[in-house]
């Protein structure tokens, strides 16, 4: 807009339809300004203020729906225009309509001080159009036409070529999926596209302004008219064009992804609005009622019962009054060619990696700028919402050469994550995905490949070179569940579903893994902790899962987690004569104890702690368990004989009941709320009688005999072996030149202090036939392999919607502020100051 004088009198038409009561459409003066003086965006969304839109909404409710009529109708006008691209007089009124609507709509959904809104009335009441006089329904046109401005020759699409008789032509924009080249759009269609499809999002934002309690149950009408539209040529060819525009790439040629100009570029801005699109459209689905029928777009009538009762899923449906699908989901599950699902993946996996280089690199290191062509969190979505809807696609990606690589960054971007409260959501994504992939029996399988650290930053490794892709996911669980971040709770149940589910598959875990393993049950198990929360009893179903079908199907196989198992048999004990009165008892001590401190201790001591850290590279902190001090007492102390257990060095001041108690008190403190939960007989009685405890313990008596006897044998043998200092005889020689033959090898002088540790001789036994033989009969309590699947409970539908929107809003608050100082609902902001 032009100087001081210009925007004055534009704030002044703004100002009269809140003080002129019912203006008439021939008013000109005060409709036609708004469509022909902005020059920009930031005209319209810094000129006509939330104050202004609730003052002309609340005061003067005919000239704010008059404005959207006539604003509308001018936009049909411009749209039907063949030569907009040869008049840029046009283009700027018909993107002045766009900025308008876009910045009216919002307050549309938003709901008054009296608790009333005005979207029927507006939307999707039958009125006359101004100017024809015929009735239509406004939010019904206004869908349709932004779709076909997304197609409109000259504006969003390159021109028609001669002889075509067409003003909006659905064509995919971009090479990739569905299409093998690309239309070769010019700057001027990429910018009109970021401002039409910011314009959808808007007419799809209603989901904003509903509380989450309510957000399953009431029906955004806007994105049912979209998603369950019939036109299915106009479905695919905008789902291809926002899938394959999300996933172009743009090429820097050897330049860093990285970027420290706060410049937007079009492009950039592109691709996130399609992504945004896109997954809204995947995600819509028409509530459902109790009859089992989705129920109509229109009804807002249905109750939170309802909603709970029949919540949609991420799985297509088919369900209308009308029999209609969700026509989006429908073609994304029809997907089916190779070379799609390499672009798909290869495209997905390269947004993840050059986030990777981009957090390794020396520029980003410096100056935390972010790049915003450079979207995990995006991409992390796109592929769940891919994976869920095409089952060819998931088949796919476990056969997949590169799937591995997929799973290892995966885990980087969770490790280099769960600290961050602002990447909880990316963070609780991917634990969905790696779910999900878990339940496939053939990628749990390939997880016991040898795992490549390379990729990983020095702070993330482990010193182990005999590290699976199943030992790094099973020390990423444990890093992450032992942080106790409470934002990370929700993603607790999936990491250890991930475990639960590949158990069945493990092999050679290592003796770092498996002792981590049994660190973490000792406290899930522990009783002051299992009645601190009442989903703390599926942590530990899931724990004991995982060791029952290895003592059923891998015990050979994994000699290091049984010799744990062996060792920790005390806390299986524990668990088989729970007490729900000592639980009572110790849990209110702890938070007695607790009252009185503000200090919580942790295991081990300093020493021992400092000792552990040199000997092996930290991951991420791993909150109250320190899982590499294998020396003390307690959960990890080998079940040795007394005399054997005698020949041991003192572990220190930190008894058994000390350790457990002190890292039961930290953990317990950090992940109960006081007083929320009142466990009951009744409670216990439900779960306690079903775990699978007895053929665990069988099998660890069993074993803990042989065990024992290994050890005492083991320093029998150490206290007979003959001392290692050399002889000297009695011929005279010279002590400085002893006879040859009392020379020992090197290997062979340190055998004795090699078999004064019962370790090695205890771990042969386990993988040997001779442990099979010791096995007690098992074929009784043989538990079928079957993976605990992904259900989407109406508080996960709620949290996913929760946070596809929660993006929306951010990435609008700069430049514009689309969103900013509305009434959101469906989630809080937070200010900043």
């Amino acid at each position: 807009m032009g100087g001081e004088n210009s925007k004055l009198a534009f704030r002044k038409c703004v100002f009269r339809l809140a003080d002129q009561r019912s203006l008439p459409d021939t008013a000109e003066d005060a409709w036609s300004p708004f469509w022909l003086m902005p020059d920009s965006p930031h005209d319209v969304f810094s000129l006509v203020t939330p104050a202004d839109i609730r003052r002309i909404r609340d005061t003067a409710q005919e000239n704010f729906i008059k404005l959207m009529d006539k604003v509308f109708d001018r936009l049909l006008v411009l749209k039907a225009s063949r030569d907009l691209a040869k008049n840029p007089t046009n283009t700027k009124q018909l993107l002045n309509c766009v900025r308008v609507l876009a910045r009216l709509i919002p307050f549309v959904y938003e709901t008054r001080s009296d608790g009333s809104t005005i979207e029927d009335i507006v939307l999707w009441t039958q009125r006359p159009r101004p100017g024809s006089g015929a009735d239509y329904s406004l939010g019904k046109q206004l869908v349709s036409a932004t779709i076909d401005l997304l197609f409109t020759s000259g504006f969003t699409v390159p021109q028609a070529t001669v002889g075509e008789d067409t003003v909006v032509r659905y064509t995919i924009w971009e090479n990739g999926v569905g299409q093998t080249s690309s239309l070769g759009s010019s700057k001027e269609n990429v910018a009109n596209r970021v401002e039409v499809l910011r314009l959808l999002l808007v007419l799809c934002c209603k989901t904003m302004y509903v509380p989450p309690a309510r957000s399953v149950a009431i029906a955004n009408r806007a994105l049912h008219t979209i998603a369950y539209n019939a036109n299915k040529k106009m479905v695919l060819c905008l789902l291809c064009s926002l899938i394959n525009t999300s996933l172009k790439e743009h090429s820097q040629g050897w330049a860093i992804p990285y970027r420290n100009s706060t410049a937007i570029n079009p492009a950039d801005e592109l691709t996130l609005h399609a992504m945004q699109a896109l997954f809204i459209m995947l995600e819509y689905q028409t509530p459902a009622t109790k009859g089992g029928k989705a129920s109509e777009a229109g009804s807002d009538a249905t109750s939170a019962e309802e909603a709970n009762a029949n919540t949609p899923s991420m799985v297509l449906i088919t369900g209308t009054e009308t029999g209609t699908q969700n026509l989006f989901r429908v073609f994304v599950s029809k997907l089916h060619r190779q070379q799609e699902f390499d672009y798909l993946t290869s495209n997905i996996m390269r947004l993840l990696e050059e986030t990777m280089r981009s957090n390794l690199s020396i520029l980003a290191s410096v100056t935390k700028q972010p790049t915003r062509h450079v979207m995990p969190q995006e991409a992390t979505i796109l592929l769940w919402l891919l994976l869920e809807n095409n089952s060819l696609f998931k088949e796919y990606v476990v056969d997949h050469n590169r799937s591995l690589r997929l799973f290892s960054v995966l885990l980087y971007f969770m490790l280099n994550g769960y600290t961050d409260p602002a990447q909880s959501g990316m963070v609780r994504t991917i634990s969905h995905i790696l779910h999900y992939l878990s339940e496939d029996g053939q990628f749990a399988t390939r997880l016991m490949q040898p795992f490549d650290q390379s990729i990983l930053p020095s702070t993330m490794r482990i010193v182990d070179a005999s590290l699976t892709h199943a030992d790094f996911m099973i020390n990423t669980a444990f890093t992450l569940l032992c942080s106790s971040k409470p934002y990370l709770v929700p993603v607790y149940s999936n990491l250890l579903l991930l475990v639960r589910n590949v158990s069945p598959y493990l092999t050679q875990i290592s003796q770092l893994t498996a002792d981590k393993l049994i660190s973490l049950f000792d406290i899930i198990s522990s009783p002051a902790f299992v009645i601190s929360e009442p989903y703390h009893v599926r942590w530990l179903i899931y724990l004991i899962e995982v060791f029952d079908y290895v003592v059923h199907y891998r015990a050979s196989d994994n000699p290091h987690l049984m010799y744990s198992m062996v060792k920790a048999r005390s806390c299986f004990v524990r668990l088989k004569a729970f007490d729900l009165d000592k639980a009572k008892g110790e849990l209110a001590a702890l938070r007695e104890k607790k009252s009185k401190t503000d200090a919580t201790r942790t295991i081990g001591s300093p020493d021992a702690q400092a000792d552990a850290a040199a000997s092996v590279t930290p991951v991420p902190s791993l909150g109250t368990l320190k899982p590499d001090d294998n020396s003390g007492e307690g959960a990890s102390s080998p079940a040795l004989s007394d005399k054997a257990r005698g020949k041991r060095p003192d572990p220190g001041p930190a008894s058994t009941s000390d350790t457990q108690e002190q890292a039961t008190t930290s953990t317990v403190l950090k992940q109960a709320a006081t007083g929320q939960f009142q466990p009951s007989t009744e409670w216990v009685f439900s779960w306690l009688p079903d775990l699978p405890l007895d053929p665990i313990i069988a099998v660890l008596d069993a074993l803990s005999v042989h065990v024992d006897r290994i050890s005492e044998d083991v320093q029998r043998s150490a206290e007979l072996a003959p001392p290692t200092e050399p002889t000297h005889g009695e011929s005279g020689k010279s002590n400085l030149q002893p006879d040859q033959s009392d020379v020992k090898p090197a290997d062979q002088a340190d055998s004795t202090e090699a078999i004064a540790d019962p370790t090695l001789a205890i771990i042969h036994w386990l993988s040997s036939d001779a442990m099979a033989s010791a096995m007690p009969d098992l074929e009784d309590s043989m538990p079928e392999i079957r993976p605990r699947l992904q259900g989407m409970s109406p508080a996960l539908v709620v949290w996913f919607r929760s946070l596809l929107w929660s993006m929306i809003y951010t990435s609008g608050v700069k430049p514009f502020g689309i969103w900013k100082n509305t009434h959101v609902r469906l989630f809080v902001i937070k200010s900043t100051h």
